[in-house]
């Protein structure tokens, strides 16, 4: 050990410095080095920030940023993981063109690359899809609109016997008028003769989709909008608002209302063999939230009805 005097270091900055393989060599490796104690469920960064190529399902692609969370297991007899590993190996994949079985690739080369017997890796971002107007055409006949913006991740796992699990987390914006309030304010016109305007809020449904066979983005939207109809506009003209009105009229419903509707579309595509939904009716009338939460009961399921204080958290942001 040279004996070293700290205020006769040199403080300067060499630009020209190049490593040699010796050099490297003899840098301590405090990770590697022995080490005996508990093995942790999974370790990794968080919040990295990459854009990818995710494919549509009609077959091109669009370019979303994405905040990536990736983790690996470690052992009982390592200190550490390299982190920077981690994100070599996702660099790997920049350029590919992504969908969820897509990260399973990913995932391999996780496992392969740092060691280890565990893989998961949760991809979010937000994921845009045209939504026409509802009545409101241009000068040459087709639909006004704009484009709508859907947060989604993608949370997928590898585990040591190399079995493959995908879950699909998607959010739907839309509105809910109530149908208390409604039949209230029809009473109070038909007994008062007083005018009154039924409540309604903007709502958050948070959809968990585990699938066997491919399910798009697109195929998720899609089961929103055919169940709750009342999807928040983009591109609304007064022909537009008006017919949103009509829609909501057409369609008043409760928070158990909204999740029962979505509950029995799901339930209808056998290839989604288990979910879980939270809905959150932001209230207009109260200083509160209504909320639900529905799973499909699936024995041995991965998903309960318990919801943590972060998923509860989430429902407020819409």
């Amino acid at each position: 050990m040279k004996d070293i005097k700290v205020r006769e270091l040199k403080k300067e900055y060499d630009v020209n410095f190049v490593p040699s393989k010796e050099y490297l060599d003899s840098m301590p490796d405090l990770q590697n080095a022995d080490f005996v104690g508990i093995p942790i469920d999974f370790v990794g960064i968080h919040g990295i920030h990459l854009p990818l190529r995710i494919r549509e399902k009609c077959g091109q692609t669009q370019e979303v940023m994405a905040e990536i969370t990736g983790l690996v297991s470690l052992d009982a007899s390592n200190r550490g993981i390299n982190m920077s590993r981690i994100l070599r190996t996702l660099y790997k994949s920049k350029d590919d063109v992504f969908d969820i079985n897509k990260i399973e690739e990913v995932l391999r080369n996780y496992q392969k690359d740092l060691k280890t017997f565990d893989a998961h890796i949760l991809m979010n971002f937000k994921y845009r899809m045209w939504q026409d107007s509802l009545v409101s055409k241009k000068e040459d006949g087709t639909p006004e609109g704009g484009w709508q913006y859907y947060d989604v991740t993608f949370d997928c796992n590898l585990d040591v016997s190399g079995e493959f699990k995908k879950i699909m987390h998607v959010s739907f914006i839309y509105s809910s008028a109530c149908p208390c309030s409604t039949a209230l304010s029809e009473h109070a016109a038909l007994n008062r003769g007083l005018y009154g305007i039924p409540h309604s809020q903007r709502s958050i449904a948070k959809l968990s989709l585990i699938f066997e066979d491919m399910i798009w983005i697109e195929d998720v939207i899609d089961y929103c909008r055919k169940s709750l109809i009342t999807e928040t506009l983009v591109f609304c003209k007064r022909e537009d608002e008006q017919q949103f009105a009509v829609l909501n009229g057409y369609q008043p419903k409760f928070v158990e209302d909204a999740i029962r509707l979505l509950a029995d579309e799901l339930n209808t595509h056998k290839s989604i063999s288990d979910y879980k939904v939270i809905v959150s009716h932001n209230e207009s009338l109260h200083n509160h939230c209504a909320v639900a939460v529905i799973t499909k009961g699936v024995e041995g399921s991965i998903f309960n009805h318990h919801v943590t204080r972060e998923e509860w958290m989430s429902l407020g942001s819409v």
